[in-house]
């Protein structure tokens, strides 16, 4: 019988520790989640701000599961993204590929602009002005979103 119940006490023991570690607690809600609405994008410093014309629109939704996807009035684009502290890493992104607007072509500049030296991946620093999401990138690069 006491073997019986050390036999039945390690299985529900196992099965308590297996509940309480599974990594879907772990992930802390991202402070991106959402939609948003690029307003302005600067490439650098040596090219003018670019403004979203009143009737263009590139928006982009953070899903809290690491997903993202957007679209610019031409293309849709897509991928996976993770946040750490005030870094956000575009670890993969897709897109279709159709000629687009001026600012859509701003926008794909400034994420090839974005993406780290020898590396596949794209990275921006990221901080909150107001109800802005301000992401900063390159050589002096920045895109200002609103939330939608």
């Amino acid at each position: 019988m006491i073997r019986i119940s050390k036999y039945i006490f390690g299985w529900v023991t196992l099965c308590v520790l297996m509940v309480n570690c599974d990594s879907s607690d772990d992930t802390a809600d991202s402070p991106l989640s959402g939609q948003w609405r690029i307003v302005t994008i600067k490439v650098s410093d040596e090219t003018l701000t670019q403004r979203s014309p009143s009737e263009e629109r590139i928006l982009i939704t953070f899903a809290e599961d690491g997903n993202f996807s957007g679209n610019t009035a031409a293309n849709q684009f897509s991928g996976r993204y993770e946040v750490e502290g005030s870094t956000l890493t575009l670890l993969e992104f897709t897109t279709s590929e159709v000629a687009d607007t001026t600012f859509g072509t701003t926008f794909y500049e400034a994420i090839t602009a974005a993406i780290v030296p020898d590396r596949t991946f794209a990275q921006f620093g990221f901080s909150f002005d107001s109800q802005d999401l301000i992401l900063i990138f390159g050589n002096s690069g920045e895109m200002v979103l609103e939330a939608e």
